[in-house]
């Protein structure tokens, strides 16, 4: 049974880590508002931006994930997460900070079904359905956890250093989910 649990483990920390800059971003809503002299209507994009590609992206991952190993494409969704939050944090102003969100989330397209595909070829049908369950609670965690921290670093050090922060733990995130999360061995 532990293996399974370290399993459903670290699939609940690729979420939470790919999601956390993702889901928390709606707390930096004061910060960037006042720090980039935003319109209710820009902050309302920008906040959102990330949320928009994974409309069509998750299509896109779907197919991806038909050709290729989860664990690459996850990974590399986690990774493209980081690198775009890392890139926003020299964004120059609004137009290059909605860029590098939107191109978080393409990568966080893939977490959503990687992270189920894995679960589902790691498990056998008897606990599948509460592997599911404990995966999906990386959702909520790192928006939860995000709420509590990135307002904290924000108003510490910066709106650019919320970015890092959130780039660091998606990185975290894609190098746990991609050196310890094991190939498909016969459903187990």
């Amino acid at each position: 049974m532990a293996p399974s649990l370290d399993r459903a483990g670290i699939a609940t920390f690729a979420q939470a880590a790919s999601g956390f800059f993702v889901s928390g971003l709606g707390a930096l809503g004061v910060h960037l508002q006042s720090a980039l002299g935003l319109s209710t209507a820009q902050l309302g994009l920008l906040v959102s931006a990330a949320q928009l590609v994974p409309l069509a992206g998750l299509l896109v991952a779907g197919e991806l994930l038909d050709r290729y190993s989860e664990r690459w494409v996850v990974g590399s969704g986690a990774g493209l997460v980081a690198l775009a939050l890392g890139a926003g944090s020299l964004a120059p102003g609004y137009a290059a900070l909605l860029v590098a969100l939107l191109v978080a989330g393409t990568g966080y397209s893939t977490v959503q079904p990687g992270g189920s595909k894995s679960v589902a070829s790691w498990f056998d049908a008897s606990q599948r359905g509460f592997a599911m369950g404990v995966r999906q609670a990386g959702l909520p965690l790192g928006a939860a956890l995000a709420s509590a921290v990135l307002p904290l670093v924000a108003e510490e050090f910066g709106w650019r250093a919320t970015l890092l922060t959130g780039g660091f733990v998606a990185l975290l995130g894609a190098g746990l989910f991609m050196g310890c999360a094991a190939p498909r061995s016969n459903g187990s």
